[in-house]
């Protein structure tokens, strides 16, 4: 018999999607399951919906656990679904995306391969959900083994909605960081490629839908503060890491202060500034040439020119990740 696999849903006011999340992990081809959905004090019908659900189930090989909190965000909402969950491998899906019904079984079929892998992430689609228009389904390089020095360039792997990984994990490296207000998904991958490897399932087994104001909007400010507080938190790691390897990691901090300030439009001054300091240190990053030439570009062109060149070039080198 298979190992229990838990799945943590965290969710906040999400009463016209929790069920498709639900549903999504009913359908997976694995199991057994046990989903755990854990309320982050939504003021709308969430909680009801899914007790509603879970009272009319007839799936007796998935159980059902609902985990009600204050509003304290996502991080402390994951943290507590890890603690009551009790399967020997956690998936974590966010509310508002879904799976590919074999995506966690290839995944299991992966983890375990070997037990020094920790975890294991799958390509994604980008979807809307109001029209099923599918915005991006590029196929990627994807990035895997013992992967620390790519992680602490940049985030190289997927959100916590692609991922599988072993429950023993977060005993070793600790739960999601709770101060951190954005890109805590990296950080836990940092600290998961300091003991383990990370694999990857090359085929893309989720879609992360974008809907009219309820994803949770990327504030810049706070997206800023993470990627300051994430290096900081890391720097003892990259000291270590060879000199090319630091250029990069620094040349990656300064382009992505370019991006947030170019795309939420705080100062195009700054962005231009962050830009070519990225440049300078790492002119051997295409990406960095690509965020220069896209800065001088009007939008709708950029983001047309973008589409076609990773079309072609997604799996290379020469993928535009910037615009």
């Amino acid at each position: 018999m298979n190992p229990l696999i838990s799945i943590v849903i965290p969710t906040f006011n999400r009463e016209h999607l929790i069920l498709d999340a639900i549903e999504t992990c009913v359908l997976q081809t694995y199991r057994p399951l046990e989903i755990v959905v854990v309320d982050d004090g939504s003021t709308d019908r969430t909680v009801e919906f899914v007790q509603n659900w879970s009272n009319g189930s007839s799936h007796k090989d998935v159980t059902l656990k609902i985990i009600k909190q204050e509003n304290k965000g996502g991080n402390v909402a994951r943290n507590n679904g890890i603690k009551n969950a009790t399967g020997e491998f956690i998936a974590f899906l966010d509310s508002d995306d879904i799976w590919n019904t074999t995506k966690l079984e290839k995944q299991y079929e992966f983890i375990i391969q070997a037990n020094t892998i920790g975890g294991v992430y799958c390509g994604l689609r980008q979807v809307e959900v109001e029209s099923g228009k599918v915005i991006s389904d590029n196929k990627r390089n994807y990035t895997e083994g013992f992967i620390l020095s790519h992680l602490l360039i940049k985030d190289v792997t997927a959100p916590t909605s692609a991922f599988l990984i072993r429950k023993k994990v977060f005993d070793e490296v600790g739960g999601f960081d709770k101060t951190l207000q954005a890109r805590q998904d990296w950080d836990m991958w940092i600290r998961l490629a300091e003991k383990y490897e990370i694999r990857a399932v090359h085929d893309n087994l989720m879609d992360l839908r974008h809907h009219k104001g309820t994803r949770t909007a990327s504030d810049p400010h706070k997206d800023i503060n993470a990627y300051i507080n994430i290096r900081q938190k890391y720097q003892y790691l990259l000291d270590k890491q060879p000199i090319n390897i630091q250029k990069e990691a620094k040349a990656n901090f300064y382009k992505r202060l370019g991006r947030v300030h170019f795309h939420h439009k705080i100062s195009r001054i700054s962005a231009l500034k962050f830009y070519l300091k990225a440049l300078f240190l790492f002119p051997k990053d295409f990406d960095n040439w690509a965020a220069l030439i896209g800065f001088f570009l009007p939008r709708g062109l950029r983001i047309k020119i973008n589409g076609l060149w990773n079309k072609i070039f997604s799996k290379t080198k020469f993928a535009i990740r910037s615009h």
